[in-house]
């Protein structure tokens, strides 16, 4: 994946020429006239709009555009008080004053991550994409622009980068490990949203989910929660303890003796 960083008149303070040199990315200063998308030669182009950070598709079979935005409406209406009343808070073991620690070891662009926080549970994000990291990395540092509310949250959160099968930690310094794997090829042929393709095509298929899962095990100490599509098949062979179904998706469990 060739992946460039570019610098806009919208990067006003230099942000652009850190990342790349951060990431070890090629920096493209463009015309004043030309969009990121329009650059040839990349697959994936990283832009600064003000201090948000935008990944962008430069691939003309496949566009669309990634960002981490914890302000985002959708994501802070599901985040209010009928939070705890969701499947996901019910799997991961959210009950009186019971606030586990998390592991997410597939991050993604972060939303489980933020609605767990969200009940009050410390959360270490662990993302295996250095191009989701950096996106994360962006995110979680605009805590200031989003209000005293949704800082608070962000403080719970903190964030790692790496392949959660090399990830070492003390086995049950996690209360409970949360994995949610990108969901195997459609067979339907009906179209998946933009975002969450260019997600699928940025971190492929996970062929290695009995493995993802044998991992969790060992490490949490409570339980493990897996997220899956609705009709997906389960991880590896082991029987969930527990099943939350929801309308497309659903949380299997395994509880830890």
């Amino acid at each position: 994946m060739k992946t460039a960083v570019v610098k806009t008149r919208s990067d006003v303070i230099g942000a652009a020429a850190a990342l790349a040199h951060d990431l070890g990315l090629p920096l493209i200063e463009l015309p004043d006239s030309n969009e990121p998308k329009s650059v040839a030669g990349f697959d994936y182009l990283f832009a600064f709009d003000a201090t948000r950070l935008i990944l962008h598709s430069a691939r003309a079979e496949q566009p669309g555009e990634l960002c981490v935005d914890f302000a985002d409406d959708k994501l802070k209406q599901r985040a209010g008080s009928s939070m705890r009343n969701q499947n996901i808070a019910k799997a991961i073991g959210v009950k009186g004053s019971t606030r586990p620690t998390v592991l997410d070891a597939t991050a993604g662009l972060g939303k489980d991550a933020f609605l767990l926080a969200s009940l009050g549970c410390e959360v270490t994000l662990l993302e295996r994409s250095v191009l989701l990291h950096a996106l994360l990395a962006n995110g979680l540092s605009r805590a200031e622009y989003y209000g005293a509310d949704t800082a608070a949250i962000l403080s719970r959160m903190s964030l790692q980068q790496g392949e959660f099968l090399q990830f070492e930690a003390q086995p049950g310094q996690f209360d409970v490990v949360y994995l949610d794997p990108m969901f195997p090829q459609r067979r339907k042929s009906a179209k998946v949203k933009k975002d969450m393709a260019l997600l699928q095509q940025l971190l492929g298929h996970q062929s290695d989910g009995a493995e993802l899962l044998d991992h969790a095990l060992q490490l949490a100490r409570k339980r493990v929660v897996v997220k899956r599509g609705k009709l997906s098949a389960q991880l590896g062979t082991l029987k969930p303890d527990i099943e939350f179904k929801g309308s497309s998706s659903r949380y299997d469990v395994y509880l830890r003796v």
